[in-house]
């Protein structure tokens, strides 16, 4: 048996995902909001991920972990910056 004749893994076209296969973060999926502006503002960077090659995507996770850190210490001084 192919891939083709598995159910819901690909959709009618045999080269595209089926509906509701989508990762998180992917077009067509959208994130439940945190209730932060700022913080759902750095994770929207995450939805470039699929466009980029893999190469360029550590520049976008330190982004987006300096942005949180940042947030973090804007809501409470004393845990940002530190380390486990």
């Amino acid at each position: 048996m192919d891939d083709q004749a598995r159910p819901g893994r690909t959709g009618p076209t045999g080269d595209e995902p089926a509906k509701g296969d989508q990762a998180p973060g992917t077009a067509g999926a959208s994130a439940p909001g945190t209730g932060d502006s700022r913080v759902d503002a750095a994770l929207r960077l995450l939805d470039r991920l699929p466009e980029l090659p893999v190469g360029e995507h550590a520049p976008v996770f330190e982004r987006v972990h300096a942005e949180l850190t940042e947030i973090l210490g804007d809501t409470d001084p004393e845990s940002a910056g530190t380390s486990g």
